[in-house]
């Protein structure tokens, strides 16, 4: 039996869809789990934070820790079951390549910007990361950064005492709800 070219390439482009369309399964089942984990410890990080204002020094520095542990966690233990080649870890290290250059600059603006800024800050950068792995795995991190984004823009100009709970809701909201979805969509595929 023969196939003739247009059959075979016709195999491979849906054999290649097929490993694509994986492949993002796979990584929006871990990419869920973390966006609720982080949503929940953003909720946690701001009721605390506004509970014990003159902790938050101490507070956000424990909440990033223990998000990246259990990021870490979570990354391992979905990569223990894949072959070692098909291990890809560009993207776990662009991330953490971009955390630590918002943390740098957090830390070196934090004295210089106004407050109101840096609340918006953070959240949007963690949100723009978003949208860059989106590049690379699939559109739904690129809508879920863009919400909250726009959700930070639009809560931006809120007076002070309530831009706190505004940025609150809508960070860990969006991480909350963006996670639900995307695991969800990472069960259709």
């Amino acid at each position: 039996m023969t196939i003739d070219p247009g059959e075979a390439a016709s195999s491979l482009h849906d054999i290649a869809a097929v490993e694509r369309r994986t492949r993002e399964a796979l990584f929006y089942g871990g990419c869920g789990a973390i966006s609720i984990l982080w949503g929940v410890l953003v909720a946690c990080g701001y009721a605390l934070t506004e509970f014990i204002p003159r902790s938050a020094r101490f507070i956000w520095p424990g909440i990033t820790v223990v998000g990246c542990v259990a990021t870490a966690l979570i990354v391992g233990m979905r990569m223990r079951g894949r072959a070692c080649e098909a291990r890809d870890w560009r993207i776990v290290w662009a991330m953490a390549a971009f955390a630590a250059f918002g943390v740098v600059w957090a830390y070196l603006l934090g004295p210089v910007v106004p407050r109101p800024m840096m609340y918006a800050f953070q959240p949007s950068l963690f949100l723009l990361g978003m949208i860059l792995a989106g590049l690379w795995v699939g559109r739904l991190l690129m809508v879920l950064g863009l919400v909250g984004i726009a959700l930070i823009l639009a809560g931006y100009f809120v007076p002070e005492p309530w831009l706190r709970l505004w940025m609150g809701v809508v960070e860990s909201g969006t991480l909350v709800v963006g996670g639900i979805w995307i695991s969800r969509q990472g069960l259709s595929r």
